[in-house]
């Protein structure tokens, strides 16, 4: 069995622009080098390559990444791509659209619209609709961003929900805070300005209130105007707040050095909705316990980290009662071997890929 995921970016990009290539990981690099180590033809192309005529179009699984709006440069060439699809299907291959996060909402049109204007926004809507009837399936990565995709009129309604992979190495559970607690949060911060915003000026406040703490963020490289928007013009350090560029070995050292990850959302957003908790993923997995809002994917994991809808109240939660936190730790990091290991996800992928050929009969 042939499988192809082709991303939306390349593995050696700068390393500022690393926090784009998650999905790209997570859901593509990560999953293909596990087939080819279990003995499965796989392999990871970019969305872009799929444009190039001597792409071999022979496969039994095509999993291509909802293009980005840079999809848009080859607007006039998109036909190309579609060709590409129907061909594939054409072969007897399959063609699976996986969707990270949901671009069909209003909100995130007219935030499309603002940036590039109506009619680049629209030109975009119509591209993923024309991919999208060329699919035989979609892919999320999460139960409720596959509910948004159900209730879209233009979605597929074969729906496969396959979780995101583990990235970083198991290490050993530990949780003993010193007489300053160490608060680590991880992520694209662009994309987690009012979240951020109340961690830095309400939440963290309310520890200090009780408990010595400092904060490290690893992120993109700072500082950005959208970190300008949680930290004004003053430096994050005013704040008592460190920060370093991400990398994965940054970020492995990040979570071995902190005590606890704190990972809060704009709950009022509906890109919010839909999002992965691959983040709180890694945190058990290096032995770090996760306090966060209840996300719906969050909730998966509700018996092994603290789940509040104030962040500080979580914190204050795990520091009562260090035993019992470590327990839960520890008993996460079962749950997420067994569930989200490299492995176990890559047999999902090709139980999709099984599934899809068998139908065609």
């Amino acid at each position: 069995m042939r499988v192809v995921f082709a991303v939306n970016a390349v593995p050696h990009a700068p390393q500022a622009q690393m926090t784009h290539l998650a999905s790209a990981r997570y859901r593509g690099f990560i999953p293909a080098g596990q087939m080819q180590r279990d003995g499965q033809r796989a392999e990871v192309t970019t969305v872009i390559d799929l444009f190039r005529p001597d792409f071999d179009t022979k496969l039994d699984l095509l999993v291509l990444h909802q293009p980005k709006h840079d999809i848009l440069l080859l607007a006039n060439v998109i036909s190309v791509l579609l060709d590409k699809l129907d061909k594939i299907r054409s072969e007897g291959g399959r063609v699976v659209i996986d969707v990270s996060d949901f671009k069909f909402t209003a909100e995130f049109q007219e935030a499309m619209a603002k940036a590039l204007g109506p009619d680049k926004a629209q030109a975009y809507r119509v591209i993923l609709d024309a991919i999208f009837a060329r699919c035989d399936a979609v892919t999320a990565p999460t139960g409720a961003l596959a509910e948004l995709l159900r209730d879209d009129e233009e979605m597929a309604t074969v729906l496969f929900v396959i979780e995101d992979v583990v990235e970083v190495a198991r290490q050993p559970a530990k949780f003993a805070p010193g007489p300053e607690l160490r608060l680590l949060w991880f992520g694209f911060l662009s994309a987690h300005i009012a979240a951020l915003k109340q961690l830095v000026h309400d939440d963290l406040p309310k520890i200090r209130a009780t408990t010595p703490c400092q904060l490290h963020l690893v992120c993109e490289k700072l500082p950005t105007a959208e970190s300008r928007q949680v930290f004004g013009e003053t430096d994050p350090a005013t704040f008592g707040v460190t920060h370093a560029a991400w990398s994965v070995p940054v970020l492995e050292a990040a979570l071995a050095a902190c005590d606890l990850v704190a990972l809060p959302f704009d709950a009022g957003s509906m890109m919010s909705k839909g999002k992965s908790n691959n983040r709180a993923l890694q945190a058990l997995a290096a032995g770090r316990y996760v306090v966060a809002h209840p996300l719906e994917s969050y909730r998966t994991l509700g018996d092994f980290i603290g789940l509040d809808t104030s962040i500080a109240t979580a914190v204050a939660t795990a520091l009562a009662d260090p035993a019992a936190t470590l327990q839960r730790i520890q008993a996460g990091q079962d749950f997420v071997e067994a569930r989200y290991s490299p492995a176990a996800i890559a047999a999902r992928w090709l139980d999709v890929a099984r599934e899809l050929q068998a139908a065609k009969g």
